[in-house]
């Protein structure tokens, strides 16, 4: 603000000085000046009781604003020492500046002195680069990340899954708005996710044996068959079942007829490649898929399979014996005229054929794709 703001006031005060200093001192200037000073004095004096009811009510303002940025400050606080997940404070450059409890127990440290005198750097924390990167970047584009899953690197070079979501904080000093730090907020979902891995592998899996069930073997043949019609490979199909099944479960209890049939499930992963894809049909029936094999060789690996569970005592003890023997059907093709359906009927067909002709033993079928 530029020029004198009491110019009035001033020119008042030095007349009632000049008026002071005469020698010759009427009444009716005095009176003039002494009601010019009265006045002014009057406005003044009005001034500042309003001055002060305005730094009254600024008083009170302030105050009311530092209670609440009191009471703001004290929720944050108590979110950011109390909350159950991972919270972290950033510079723009990433440099931490402040991390809570959570986190600091989450990746193993002893407090948060210990945890920022190891840790400097968001970065830091994760397990790699590409993950940091991904976070970065969105950042940066974005402001604002949410719902990233990621690994990060404890103090004991564990690994935890985790999921994070941070925003940018943007400064409020200039018209720019630019970013001045991050705040975060880090769940562990390690349990999260290995609960939803079970789960889809028990959506996949036979209860009783472990191996794959008939729904998700459906599902990984028709992806096999796809493959071998795209590279025109070789592909085979093995259909076993167990022989007088029920005569096992009618002798020794159903208890030793599902003790049978893991037994069964044990000696297929034994007696097969991993890549080859086993799965239980549904009772006493398994199928396997066996890519890149002709029919020769699936009728080498059938042999190896019932002889397997032919020399196999499933029983626990000594004292008693309890055997199975398995009939299985084998079928192969090298035409994408065939799919999954007409595979499993040959194989079906094969293996009644070897039921029989006195059960365990092998019989195969190349379908034949004039018919």
């Amino acid at each position: 603000m530029t020029g004198n703001v009491f110019s009035r006031e001033d020119d008042v005060i030095r007349g009632a000085k000049r008026v002071l200093r005469s020698r010759t001192l009427d009444i009716q200037t005095m009176n003039s000046e002494y009601k010019s000073l009265l006045c002014e004095y009057e406005k003044l004096v009005r001034q500042s009781k309003r001055l002060l009811r305005m730094g009254d009510r600024m008083q009170r303002a302030l105050s009311t604003v530092n209670e609440e940025l009191l009471v703001r400050e004290q929720t944050y606080r108590g979110i950011f020492e109390n909350a159950i997940e991972g919270i972290y404070r950033a510079d723009a450059k990433g440099t931490l500046l402040e991390v809570n409890n959570a986190l600091t127990a989450m990746l193993g440290y002893d407090d948060s002195a210990h945890f920022l005198n190891a840790v400097s750097d968001v970065g830091q924390i994760f397990h790699n680069d590409h993950a940091y990167h991904q976070y970065r970047t969105t950042l940066q584009s974005e402001h604002v990340v949410k719902g990233m899953q990621a690994k990060l690197r404890r103090v004991d070079d564990t690994t935890i899954w985790v999921e994070i979501n941070a925003g940018a904080i943007h400064s409020q000093s200039d018209e720019t708005g630019d970013v001045s730090g991050v705040v975060g907020v880090i769940a562990d979902i390690t349990d999260r996710r290995q609960m939803m891995h079970e789960m889809c592998r028990l959506a996949r899996t036979d209860s009783l044996t472990g191996l794959w069930n008939r729904g998700y073997f459906v599902e990984q043949a028709a992806q096999e068959m796809l493959r071998c019609r795209r590279s025109a490979r070789s592909l085979a199909l093995l259909l076993i079942d167990v022989d007088f099944f029920k005569k096992i479960n009618d002798q020794h209890g159903h208890d030793i007829g599902d003790r049978v049939l893991v037994g069964i499930s044990d000696l297929l992963r034994e007696s097969l490649r991993d890549v080859d894809i086993i799965a239980r049909f549904g009772g006493e029936e398994f199928v396997v898929l066996l890519p890149d094999t002709c029919l020769h060789a699936a009728n080498i690996a059938a042999e190896r399979v019932r002889n397997a569970i032919a020399s196999h005592n499933f029983a626990h003890d000594q004292e008693r014996s309890i055997s199975a023997t398995v009939s299985i059907g084998v079928a192969a093709f090298d035409s994408p005229k065939i799919d999954l359906d007409m595979m499993i009927k040959q194989a079906d067909t094969a293996m009644y054929a070897a039921k029989r002709k006195g059960r365990d033993r092998v019989a195969s079928c190349l379908y034949d794709v004039a018919n």
